[in-house]
């Protein structure tokens, strides 16, 4: 059995992002796995955008232990989020930037990266209003799946066990029951 931490982000509490977190992380338990979720918006533990005048020296805050506690104690971990403007919300960038810290998610050997994590798979969950074929044919879902794998997820030692981007979401639930169901089922 596996340690899975959801990551959610999106500023409605009750968002369609909250409902695919909540129900992938109900599927996991009843296979027998250990969730958190950890919902960016209303975490006890929020950290200001990150500023620093050394990459290389950015403070470890008490949040920043939180986090990083988190992450090591997972063995997958599920990003879950609206695709915004070609990306991720801006506060899951900030964490990201907070939290995978030189020395905790990478290391430089001999001017080479060398990813921290090894051993923690990562799947990413995210929404768009308009239908998926648009990005299969833009090349947006080529563009967001191969940043996550290439400079966040293997950067840091991780393997991407899955980039699923669920298009023509219809927030009046027209459609989200089925994209739920699939959900579900990656959840076990």
């Amino acid at each position: 059995m596996q340690n899975i931490l959801i990551v959610a982000a999106h500023p409605k509490e009750k968002s369609f992002t909250s409902a695919m977190a909540d129900t992938y992380g109900k599927s996991a338990q009843q296979h027998g796995h250990t969730i958190e979720l950890l919902d960016l918006y209303r975490c006890d533990h929020p950290q200001p955008f990150v500023t620093y005048d050394d990459a290389n020296h950015i403070e470890v805050t008490d949040a920043v232990k939180f986090y990083q506690a988190k992450i090591a104690w997972a063995d997958e971990i599920i990003f879950v989020f609206p695709y915004w403007w070609g990306s991720m919300p801006a506060i899951l960038k900030n964490f990201l930037d907070a939290n995978l810290l030189r020395g905790f998610a990478f290391e430089y050997v001999d001017s080479r990266p060398q990813g921290m994590l090894q051993g923690k798979s990562v799947r990413i969950l995210t929404t768009t209003g308009a239908p998926s074929f648009i990005y299969t044919i833009t090349g947006a879902k080529r563009r967001l799946c191969c940043m996550w794998k290439k400079q966040i997820v293997e950067f840091c030692g991780m393997t991407l066990a899955g980039c699923h981007i669920y298009g023509g979401v219809d927030t009046r639930g027209k459609n989200t029951e089925k994209i739920l169901g699939k959900i579900a089922k990656l959840g076990g």
